[in-house]
């Protein structure tokens, strides 16, 4: 007989449901009896253990089923998130790698520029070449990628591994160019300090009377060396020193009157003698063009004029050899 009240039909519905799962778990057959809100019946229906098996291992299949398909389709995705990390991560790395190289060109640029401006200092100042050896800039290290690489594509490797080769090239280069550097400079500074302590100006304005070499001596009347060059000019005409040195002498002498003697170093000493008054002393550190005095006629003399002496490692030397042309200032 068909059962037409749908009640009856949910009564039945939720008996086969829960007598299903008591007989499997019991493993022996239930009767089950429902109650509904407004009636009171009771029903009872036996339940076949090799069916309720069957049904309930489909529905373990199916949730395990389902867990692995969860389990596959989560770990698709965090590979995936990593693929697109990676894929960016190499973009940036070659976008990066690729500034680092456009970089190095303007370095190595710069550095030929230098490198220009030295050979030409070394040409201007008479400095020999370094070895040309000492200018070779390679390197060791691998040619090819290690399992430790793995992660970056033949390509991005190559391009790094090119860029570290680079690299070292140019701090080879800059090394050697700093060497270069550093040599001139040290020179430079030598021949400026020589420049600074080599008389090469006229310590007084005038007019030069008596040059150097040998003459019958005006007061002596006999001929011998005249180790200076005489200036002549007015009572109190300063005097200058001619470069840079230490005064080692101040004070009158027979012949000189009022003297005063430089040493310039690199073997060179200077000598003023006749002067009318001395504003150094002995010991006083003097640089070029500071006023050692006034001209005079002390000592010796048949006139005002300042009696100027270049010695060279004790060696008396010609004046006008150590004096620049005129209207040429020297600082």
């Amino acid at each position: 007989m068909v059962t037409k009240n749908p009640e009856i039909r949910k009564i039945k519905a939720f008996e086969a449901l829960f007598a299903r799962i008591f007989r499997i778990v019991a493993g022996k057959e239930y009767f089950i009896n429902i109650h509904w809100s407004t009636r009171r019946r009771s029903y009872s229906r036996p339940l076949h253990p090799t069916f309720m098996k069957i049904v309930l291992g489909s529905l373990a299949v199916m949730t395990l089923g389902l867990g692995c398909l969860g389990f596959e389709l989560t770990r698709w995705v965090v590979t995936e998130a990593r693929f697109r990390f990676a894929e960016s991560s190499h973009h940036r790395y070659v976008r990066n790698l690729q500034e680092v190289q456009t970089s190095f060109g303007s370095v190595e640029t710069t550095l030929d520029s230098v490198s220009h401006q030295e050979q030409k200092m070394r040409a201007l100042y008479g400095i020999n070449q370094l070895s040309t050896g000492t200018s070779s800039f390679g390197i060791g290290g691998r040619s090819h990628a290690t399992a430790s690489d793995s992660t970056l594509s033949n390509g991005l490797y190559e391009t790094l591994f090119q860029a570290m080769l680079k690299s070292h090239q140019l701090q080879g280069k800059m090394d050697f160019t700093l060497k270069n550097l550093k040599q001139i400079s040290e020179f430079v500074a030598y021949r400026s300090n020589l420049w600074e302590h080599t008389p090469s100006v006229a310590p007084a304005r005038g007019e030069r009377t008596s040059p150097f070499g040998y003459r019958v001596n005006p007061v002596t009347g006999q001929y011998v060396l005249h180790g200076g060059l005489d200036i002549a000019g007015s009572r109190w005409t300063p005097i200058y020193a001619p470069a840079d040195g230490i005064v080692t002498l101040s004070e009158p002498s027979y012949a000189y009157g009022n003297l005063v003697m430089i040493d310039h170093g690199n073997g060179f000493h200077t000598k003023f003698g006749h002067m009318q008054r001395i504003l150094v002393e002995k010991g006083q550190l003097v640089k070029r063009y500071s006023l050692l005095g006034y001209m005079g006629n002390t000592g010796r003399a048949t006139g005002v004029h300042v009696h100027y002496e270049v010695i060279r490692d004790g060696v008396p030397q010609n004046p006008e050899k150590f004096i620049l042309p005129p209207g040429l200032m020297v600082d």
